[in-house]
């Protein structure tokens, strides 16, 4: 294959989709970025909408080309509303959970073809934690490991990795923290996490380095999920 690798980056307007798409254009990486903002990386190319959406996600996928040699679903909406409004249990599992599902399917036939791989940003919220605030969070969240882990067996004939990455906190505006940045008692390291650490570990998953990963979780969380209980 010549030229760049091609690289689909939803969320790249803001917080980790943002630092992944700017670290892939760093390494020399073609990147198509899907935000509902246009803000995105100098470089990239801004397909603008829902990146829930079937039709946006085909117009990246063409974009990309016929080779997409990764996916990255970064998109999503954060905890909110009340654990009881149906409305927003609706939009929240649509895009941080069916979002995902969708681009992977648009993708699937370009990311075949370039042997490329995928991965999907998911929380510790979810897997390791509940969520008084919103179980529409928790339960999309949760639920990416179940699609992370079939869309790999579904992948792997074709040498397409799918890989799933929770971050715990990160210093991002997604999710207004409740401690100071630099003094969280609730993690072990004693700090909140940068787009940029979460960044380092998804783009690894991209590359060459881990072409024997698929169907895993790697967890950038400051050691949060493994702190002793209070």
């Amino acid at each position: 294959m010549s030229g760049p690798r091609a690289a689909v980056v939803t969320g790249a307007a803001s917080g980790i989709g943002r630092a992944v798409a700017e670290r892939l254009l760093a390494d020399g990486w073609r990147v198509i970025g899907i935000d509902v903002r246009a803000e995105m990386p100098d470089g990239a190319l801004s397909v603008v909408g829902d990146a829930a959406d079937p039709t946006v996600l085909a117009r990246a996928a063409d974009a990309a080309g016929d080779r997409i040699a990764g996916l990255v679903c970064a998109a999503g909406l954060p905890p909110r509303g009340t654990w009881d409004d149906h409305d927003t249990w609706e939009e929240i599992v649509r895009v941080d959970l069916t979002g995902p599902y969708l681009a992977l399917r648009a993708s699937m036939p370009s990311l075949v073809a370039a042997r490329g791989a995928v991965v999907v940003v998911g929380s510790i919220v979810g897997s390791a934690e509940g969520s008084i605030r919103s179980p529409a969070y928790a339960a999309a969240k949760a639920g990416l490991g179940g699609l992370v882990r079939s869309m790999a067996l579904i992948g792997a004939p074709d040498g397409v990795r799918v890989n799933l990455v929770e971050p715990g906190p990160i210093d991002t505006p997604f999710d207004p923290p409740r401690h100071q940045v630099d003094a969280r008692p609730d993690v072990p390291l004693g700090r909140m996490g940068t787009p940029a650490e979460v960044a380092a570990a998804i783009v690894f998953l991209l590359g060459d380095e881990s072409a024997y990963m698929t169907g895993t979780t790697v967890r950038v969380d400051g050691g949060r999920t493994i702190r002793e209980p209070d």
